[in-house]
């Protein structure tokens, strides 16, 4: 069989079954099927997955040949026992015990052959060299390369408890969180003019409390904020932010509010005055190590997958001979022009290859993912 029309007997059966191999036979497999099912793999519960299968010993020469029995045959294709049972076993205990049915076997194989001739037809009419199609194809072997070499080799289960205790210790912060308040702030330069707006700034809504500072403010940065604050802590750490630290009496102003609305008397600051409306308060939270232990599993196994295919493609740049032109890419233009055809690089004189109304008179450009 040609390799090309091998590999779309095994696209079909991805397609009609969900697996990564190609279905076959009925009757030759069928009682095969039911003893190694029923007994290799007595029917378990949906939730008992079947463990991965360890090596096997060589074929027979009996058991060769009778698996490469054929049950379907095409022109340039066929289906034969062994890819059937392959695919089938494939699944989870669950999904073999619907193909213990001779019925449903043969339900299967007919679907698939359906598959075949359409996909050999599509292939013949050279729908299989449509860009659109061969990018499916270079994203779906990309991301079986991905799963096969690094997500099959890297499990979050695997990462040692030692180091996601480590992790949990350095980043406490991430776990272990205070009461955190999101205040604004008038700005002012002197205790009498602060003592004026008291009153005006006390009775104003939020937005008005903005304009109040908008107005006059003596900090740039204050009065372009609007007097914004982001969330801090009663230490005066920002609590989504890396740098810089509150003033230690506005942060003591901040925390005597007891309702979000509120707004404090006139503080003293190290220069200046200063008027403080609590706008947010987010509550404390203390989580433990083994309530975070799933989740540091899961950022660090990301962390470590991340890291073994920058490494895999390092290599492959070396191996290759890479060369790269970043500062090239200037001479690449958008400008508006026709729209390509919605079926670019199809045979011709197919329904599908002529423009759609609709698009006529929009360029579209489709990114791959």
């Amino acid at each position: 069989m040609p390799s090309r029309l091998k590999l779309l007997s095994k696209v079909g059966l991805a397609c009609v079954l969900g697996v990564p191999a190609w279905l076959v036979s009925v009757d030759a497999c069928d009682s095969r099927l039911r003893s190694r099912t029923a007994h290799a793999h007595p029917p378990p519960s949906a939730a008992t997955p079947r463990a991965k299968p360890g090596p096997t010993a060589p074929l027979s020469a009996e058991e060769v040949a009778r698996r490469a029995e054929i049950v379907a045959s095409f022109e340039g294709g066929a289906i034969t026992v062994g890819e059937l049972e392959d695919a089938i076993l494939s699944q989870n205990p669950f999904m073999q015990q619907r193909y213990l049915s001779t019925d449903a076997v043969r339900a299967l194989l007919e679907r698939s052959l359906r598959f075949a001739l359409l996909a050999a037809e599509a292939e013949r009419r050279g729908y299989g060299r449509a860009p659109a199609v061969v990018l499916a194809a270079r994203q779906n072997a990309v991301q079986a390369l991905i799963k096969q070499e690094f997500d099959d080799k890297i499990s979050a289960d695997a990462i040692p408890t030692a180091d996601v205790k480590k992790y949990y210790t350095e980043h406490l912060d991430e776990f272990v969180r205070g009461e955190g308040r999101r205040v604004s702030v008038l700005l002012l330069a002197e205790a009498a003019a602060a003592e004026r707006l008291l009153p005006q700034a006390q009775a104003a809504d939020l937005r008005a409390f903005h304009e109040l500072v908008r107005t006059h403010s003596v900090d740039e940065t204050n009065k372009q904020r609007g007097g914004d604050l982001h969330f801090f802590n009663a230490q005066g750490r920002f609590l989504d932010e890396d740098t810089g630290s509150v003033d230690p009496a506005l942060v003591r102003a901040a925390f005597a509010l007891r309702e979000v609305g509120d707004t404090s008397p006139v503080v003293q600051l190290a220069d200046r005055y200063a008027i403080v409306r609590l706008t947010g308060v987010r509550a404390a939270y203390d989580e433990s190590f083994e309530q975070a232990d799933d989740r540091v599993r899961m950022r660090l196994w990301r962390e470590r997958r991340q890291s073994a295919i920058d490494s895999f493609l390092d290599g492959l740049k070396k191996q290759l001979q890479v060369t790269s032109h970043p500062e090239l890419v200037g001479a690449v233009k958008l400008e508006d022009g026709p729209p390509l055809p919605p079926a670019d690089g199809l045979p011709s004189g197919f329904p599908h290859t002529s423009e759609p109304a609709s698009q006529k008179a929009s360029p579209s450009i489709v990114e791959p993912r």
